[in-house]
């Protein structure tokens, strides 16, 4: 992916003091239809935040904070781009913006790599004030030492948070980028019980809600294809009214 020359858009009279940073953040941005994202992005830009088109391509990933893909007609002829993204940036911060959200569309743009997902219609501030927060989950991260975080091997185990995979036994293990992101947080707190919150506030940024199970449903799959039977598991294991236990024996 590359940055489109000369296509900065850049709000009057930026005050990068309000988002408490020495210069103003900078994304990269993608949309399905430039014309209708055009007043989205000058709203956002108004935060504090330069945005700059971003097209895929021969290259490397464009020197910005963040990616950002606006949509407009539906989600699912995205996918392949947002997936490409990841791929190419695996350690770039990745939020979409979708018009008219729906579940599905929320679940399958985590699950493609997204780091966040919000509406198209919600107010500029709204989206600056996730983007911040999402800096700052990320920025947390390389507390425990750099070393640790980057591989986890667990007898037949081993996980390598750089590609983003898991193998089991010598096989590579397929896992979506939503399900390795859970099992990497649990197995990095391996023996600790981690709550349904805690998991959805490092993967999402936000704490979860009484209808939400995404991550009930991810910890389901793992189970599944890390070969973990059983309903309740025996190496990810469920611990009533605390959450999700990952053991670091047994594998």
């Amino acid at each position: 992916m590359w940055l489109t020359p000369a296509a900065e858009i850049s709000a009057p009279g930026l005050r990068p003091g309000a988002l408490d940073l020495p210069a103003p953040r900078r994304l990269g941005l993608a949309a399905d239809d430039r014309d209708l994202a055009g007043p989205w992005a000058e709203a956002v830009a108004q935060e504090g935040l330069q945005l700059e088109w971003v097209q895929d391509g021969v290259g490397p990933a464009p020197d910005v904070d963040a990616l950002v893909l606006h949509v407009c007609h539906g989600l699912a002829l995205q996918l392949p781009r947002l997936r490409r993204w990841r791929e190419a940036a695996p350690g770039m911060p990745l939020l979409v913006a979708c018009r008219a959200l729906r579940d599905l569309d929320h679940v399958l743009a985590l699950e493609m790599g997204a780091d966040d997902v919000v509406d198209g219609g919600l107010p500029a501030a709204v989206v600056a004030a996730r983007l911040r927060a999402l800096w700052r989950r990320l920025a947390r991260r390389p507390a425990a030492g750099a070393e640790s975080r980057q591989a986890l091997r667990f007898g037949g185990l081993q996980l390598d948070l750089q590609a983003r995979q898991a193998r089991l036994a010598g096989q590579a293990v397929p896992l979506t980028e939503g399900e390795f992101e859970v099992l990497w947080l649990l197995a990095l707190h391996a023996g600790e019980a981690m709550s349904r919150r805690e998991l959805l506030r490092c993967v999402r940024g936000f704490d979860d809600h009484p209808g939400d199970r995404s991550i009930d449903n991810r910890v389901y799959r793992i189970r599944a294809k890390l070969g973990d039977g059983g309903r309740e598991g025996r190496r990810i294991r469920t611990v009533r009214h605390r959450g999700y236990v990952f053991s670091p024996l047994g594998w």
